[in-house]
């Protein structure tokens, strides 16, 4: 088939579906999408809450434990030990499929009535409150990473150590507000820098130490806003702007910041990979729009995904092949329609196959409409069948859900091949991944006939009368007994011990923010999931944007560039872009 423009039939923008699209929806055996792609992926993280915490009681052993699933919820909640546990059995739910009703209305009786995991972290050391994380030591409100040790309010940090408030951080260690950065040690409200160390406010860095306020630097030391200093210069000025003043250190990082804008930006971070688009995406071949994904091979539509292949519309998913709208799981073969289907085995292990409509079902295989459900086989609505009754009644569901679609909230319809609604999910909107990406007020988000969750796990506690000092020399232990109160939202929020020992230990003043307003903060940093086409603004001898002037000839000569480019940057930024071969010639 050709190039086919569609309508989205939720936020009514078009789409389009090429012909490789239509080839991957007939492999997999799918009808095309209703849904354009960011609306595909706003469906499928607002089933994934990562950060909304709280305290309650399991509903099995009746300790009280930190969860994912609010006590106002009105389905069941194990905590870890006993969800693992042998002291339940999914099947015990299992349910005859009934052709008066349709397919999704009867899921979400299934969904409501199994018990849902308190919370996902598993081999975990003093770190209750880690969420969707494995192999932690001693850290606190971290999401999405693996083997970090004495670390918090970190999202997607993988083997990171004494690190704070960072956004995809990777084997790095002392690092602080940082964002998209990977083998760093000890760099400060940086974004985009590399095997680095001793880095302050620094952008897309590489190989570089004991720098401030830099962009776009290569095997450099002791730069100061892209100047080069001696040693005792650059200590000099360090000594002369400390940053334990929380006034002196928010102006710092703004004057930095704006001099970013200053220096050519790459268009895209797409590295050692063929015939792929994107951002952020490594030892990659055939990856259209992908973003931070790594080892990925035909596939399209991928975000936050590594080592998989052959397949569309992935977020947090990894170790996957012939997937199709999935999400926050990995290690699966031949399925579509998945949601925390997932293992305890190591990543690039595949544990199930032939799922399709599955929620937080594990280790199982050729299951359809199931949910929290463990080594299943030929399951329909948690309830086991003969393998040719299994693969009878399948067929008969999917042609039943073309017959009679559920409705859902303003005239979206849902037939065989649509995620789970959202109006579905077990989450309130304003509790999941999606609220990061694409944000919305209470009253828009019923608007559009989302859940929303006005549940508030610190209602009652009351704000310390006491005033940050300015300087972290000024700040006394009795700190981590205070009820502070965040400068944005007037929530409460607390420093940690371990929190106040880091910022001493570094020099790095208190934060007037609570930890999910420093979130709201660096996802602010990130580009749109999104490309635009745009012209490369090199000018070749000429000045460019925001008075940038080359320092080498480039094979364009003194004319402007004019290479066409596909980029996260959307056109009414500030930032300079040059295409891959200008900024070659510039920064690297």
């Amino acid at each position: 088939m050709g190039l086919e423009t569609r309508q989205c039939q939720n936020c009514k923008k078009e789409f389009t579906i090429e012909p490789e699209d239509f080839a991957f929806y007939e492999k997999i055996k799918v009808p095309p999408p209703t849904f354009c792609p960011e609306c595909r992926e706003e469906r499928r993280i607002a089933w994934r809450n990562e950060r909304a915490l709280s305290k309650r009681k399991c509903d099995l052993c009746g300790k009280e434990v930190v969860s994912r699933v609010s006590p106002d919820k009105p389905y069941p909640a194990y905590c870890k030990e006993c969800w693992w546990s042998d002291r339940w059995n999914g099947k015990q739910y299992g349910r005859e499929y009934d052709f008066s009703k349709p397919f999704f209305e009867q899921f979400k009786e299934l969904l409501y009535a199994t018990p849902h995991v308190s919370i996902l972290n598993l081999n975990t050391v003093n770190s209750d409150w880690v969420n969707q994380e494995t192999d932690d030591k001693n850290c606190y409100l971290n999401v999405g990473g693996h083997y970090n040790e004495d670390s918090a309010y970190n999202t997607y940090d993988l083997y990171s150590k004494d690190s704070f408030d960072n956004w995809w951080f990777l084997n790095s260690e002392l690092g602080y507000g940082n964002v998209d950065c990977e083998r760093c040690y000890a760099v400060t409200g940086s974004v985009d820098c590399f095997d680095s160390q001793n880095l302050t406010f620094c952008f897309d860095c590489r190989n570089c130490h004991d720098c401030f306020g830099s962009a776009g630097l290569r095997n450099k030391q002791y730069c100061i806003f892209n100047e080069e200093h001696t040693k005792e210069e650059y200590q000099k000025f360090i000594a002369e702007n400390p940053l334990g003043s929380w006034k002196g250190f928010s102006e710092l990082r703004e004057r930095s910041e704006k001099f970013w804008f200053t220096m050519p930006h790459r268009f895209a971070s797409v590295f050692k990979s063929v015939n792929s688009t994107g951002n952020y995406l490594s030892n990659s071949k055939n990856a259209k729009d992908c973003w931070n994904g790594e080892e990925v091979e035909d596939s399209k539509y991928l975000y936050i995904a590594g080592w998989i292949k052959d397949s569309y519309d992935e977020s947090a998913h990894g170790a996957s092949e012939l997937t199709y709208e999935s999400a926050s799981g990995g290690g699966v073969y031949n399925s579509k329609f998945l949601n925390f289907c997932m293992s305890g085995d190591p990543l690039r292990k595949i544990h199930s196959s032939d799922v399709e409509y599955c929620y937080s079902v594990i280790d199982s295989k050729n299951c359809f409409g199931c949910a929290n459900l463990r080594n299943g086989e030929y399951c329909i609505l948690n309830k086991q069948y003969p393998k040719e009754e299994y693969e009878a009644l399948v067929q008969k569901i999917r042609k039943h859900m073309d017959e009679m679609p559920y409705a859902g909230a303003n005239g979206r319809v849902y037939r065989y091949g649509e995620f789970f609604p959202i109006e579905l999910s077990p989450y309130g909107y304003n509790e999941t991944a999606a609220m990061d990406y694409y944000p919305l007020s209470k009253s828009e988000a019923e608007a559009k006939g989302y859940p929303w969750s006005d549940y508030e796990a610190d209602s009652g506690i009351r704000i310390s009368d006491y005033a940050i000092p300015d300087d972290i020399k000024d700040v006394k232990d009795d700190i981590v007994e205070k009820i502070l109160k965040c400068e944005a939202s007037g929530k409460p929020y607390r420093v940690i011990p371990m929190e106040l020992q880091f910022y001493r230990r570094r020099g790095l003043p208190i934060p007037r923010l609570s930890p999910l307003e420093r979130h709201k903060a660096r996802m602010r940093k990130l580009l749109p999931r999104r490309l635009f086409e745009r012209t490369c603004e090199c000018q070749g001898g000429g000045p460019a944007k925001n008075g940038y002037k080359n320092t080498v000839l480039h094979d364009h000569g003194n004319s402007p560039c004019g290479n066409r480019v596909m980029t996260p940057y959307a056109p009414d930024r500030p930032d300079l872009i040059y295409c891959e071969e200008c900024y070659q010639k510039e920064i690297v």
